[in-house]
């Protein structure tokens, strides 16, 4: 409830019993935020030397070295390790988000004994991966993954706040617009004021809306139908060594089968999701040689 007050603001806490009006649909939501958490795929380990050994590593990155620099780049976890506790850990966990793409090519291809150039062919790819929540403990990583799915939620339901008040200030400079337009112009014109009543009309509407018990009923409704705004998919796919996609039902040999698990959220866009544990001391190097790397080339 605190968190509710935090993230939508103090005036739904106006209403009379908004407490108890929210318990049961925060109830729902979060309960549906830890199985959403819950149904994330397993812990997997980051490391450079599992570029090559791991499917997925070898997947998720174009290079070993993409690996330090997706450390380098991810403000949490810079900031984690100027904690303390990172200097006692030797590992962290964290969750790792990147956008997936496909990629239409012409390419090499091998039909028994015969090998053709200009092949259409789809490669895998994968940007912007990110590291984020970082924690000493997989336990610690799933609190604060419950609780940013949760916090999502009420973000999203904030957008929808936000919108309705851009809309009731749009209302209001249309009807000024009106009554102004309405002074100057001929008062015998068939139904001048017609559609300063409609004005005056959507302008109540939304202004209703935005009061403290509006709120709380909206946000009540919005928190017991979580899946809308926050789910997780499954997404299968074959991919080759060289990041060629093939068929599930027709694939070569040394395909392999990912399943990649991508979270849609506020922006609607599909984020891959994956819980993950690294090195502290690899994450460390990588943000002092990308340090180095930034100075050298700011000397010259």
């Amino acid at each position: 409830i605190l968190r509710i007050v935090e993230r939508v603001g103090k005036t739904i806490a106006l209403a009379p019993g908004f407490e108890a009006k929210l318990t049961k649909p925060v109830q729902l939501a979060r309960e549906y935020c830890a199985n959403l958490v819950d149904s994330m795929p397993p812990t997997t380990n980051i490391a450079r030397q599992y570029f090559a050994s791991d499917p997925l590593v070898h997947a998720l990155f174009a290079t070993a070295d993409d690996i330090g620099a997706m450390a380098a780049a991810s403000p949490s976890i810079r900031q984690w390790l100027l904690q303390l506790q990172s200097r006692i850990d030797n590992d962290f966990y964290a969750l790792m988000a990147a956008r997936r793409m496909e990629k239409k090519v012409l390419g090499a291809a091998m039909h028994g004994d015969v090998v053709t150039s200009d092949e259409p062919q789809t490669l895998l790819q994968f940007s912007t991966q990110m590291l984020l929540l970082p924690s000493s403990t997989q336990a610690g990583l799933r609190a604060q993954l419950i609780d940013g799915a949760f916090d999502s939620l009420l973000l999203t339901f904030t957008d929808h706040i936000e919108s309705a008040r851009t809309t009731y200030k749009s209302l209001q400079t249309d009807r000024a617009l009106e009554r102004a337009r309405l002074r100057v112009v001929d008062q015998q014109a068939p139904f001048p004021p017609r559609h300063l009543a409609s004005l005056d009309k959507n302008l109540q509407h939304q202004f209703q809306s935005l009061q403290p018990d509006a709120l709380i009923e909206g946000l009540a409704d919005f928190l017991a139908r979580p899946e809308e705004a926050l789910n997780l998919t499954t997404v299968r796919l074959w991919v080759k060594r060289n990041g060629v996609l093939q068929s599930a039902n027709s694939h070569d040999e040394d395909a392999v089968e990912l399943c990649l698990h991508e979270l849609v959220s506020r922006d609607r866009r599909r984020h891959v999701v994956l819980p993950v544990k690294m090195s502290c001391d690899e994450a460390r190097t990588a943000i002092r040689d990308a340090t180095e790397a930034r100075d050298g080339l700011l000397l010259f």
